[in-house]
């Protein structure tokens, strides 16, 4: 709970500044307002990130990795929303669904899903790609895109593609130093100082571009938010060696 109140600490200033470089929130979620989403349903993550070709152990052991920090972005996606008054779906209940859902995920994004209103009282579907990972001697980096769907109407009522990198601390021989909260993690899950980073990159991601929707039925209004000005569709997340996050406006090299 303490790390989650330091992170929500930490973005909550951030997303405000960094917010002023997009359009207004009731313009951009217009559809969001008007129809006002109460349940979400964040649908099984579309991981098509390439895996190394087992050739030795370290491939498996980097694969492994990224599963578990696929996982975790699944995981911690109805974190932010819960928290910005939504009802989510657990986890088990989810996957349930998942497992007796007869459509494709691209059927789910381009046709009728009205049923999962009218037969489960779900609003609106979050899907989440995992596109690509990619790293260097000190950062890793993420590339995901968000796409939210209304039930009621089949639109697309919300669409954030992100590139993230989190820089690493390094020791004077360049090797990456994890930090306290690196260890701490990999401690309470018992994974290696890479998936934790990794792990914790993109719960921050999903906190970051998720907290950008507009509140839901379960949190107090305020009138001004919907005047603040929303993140760009497309962006760059930088988390620094300080744990400061920096909102970049275009995705260029």
């Amino acid at each position: 709970m303490k790390r989650r109140q330091t992170l929500f600490l930490i973005l909550l200033p951030l997303a405000l500044l960094a917010g002023c470089k997009g359009e207004k929130r009731i313009a951009k979620y217009s559809e969001i307002y008007n129809e006002r989403p109460s349940t979400v349903y964040v649908a099984p993550i579309n991981d098509i990130s390439p895996r190394r070709a087992f050739r030795e152990t370290a491939d498996s052991v980097y694969n492994a990795s990224l599963n578990t920090a696929a996982r975790q972005l699944y995981l911690t996606a109805t974190d932010p929303l819960t928290s910005h008054g939504y009802y989510t779906m657990g986890p088990l209940a989810s996957a349930q669904l998942a497992a007796t859902e007869s459509r494709t995920g691209k059927q789910l994004r381009n046709e009728n899903i009205n049923d999962l209103y009218t037969d489960l009282g779900i609003d609106a579907v979050l899907f989440i790609d995992l596109i690509s990972w990619s790293q260097t001697s000190s950062s890793w980096s993420v590339e995901a895109e968000y796409v939210m769907r209304s039930t009621h109407s089949g639109t697309e009522v919300f669409h954030v593609h992100v590139n993230t990198t989190k820089y690493l601390h390094t020791d004077f021989k360049g090797n990456p130093k994890p930090l306290k909260e690196d260890l701490d993690f990999a401690k309470k899950y018992g994974c290696d100082l890479e998936t934790a980073q990794r792990c914790r990159m993109v719960e921050i991601m999903n906190q970051y571009v998720l907290r950008d929707i507009p509140s839901g039925s379960r949190a107090r209004k305020y009138s001004a938010e919907q005047y603040v000005n929303s993140h760009p569709e497309y962006f760059r997340l930088r988390i620094h060696r300080d744990g400061s996050v920096e909102l970049l406006s275009a995705i260029t090299d």
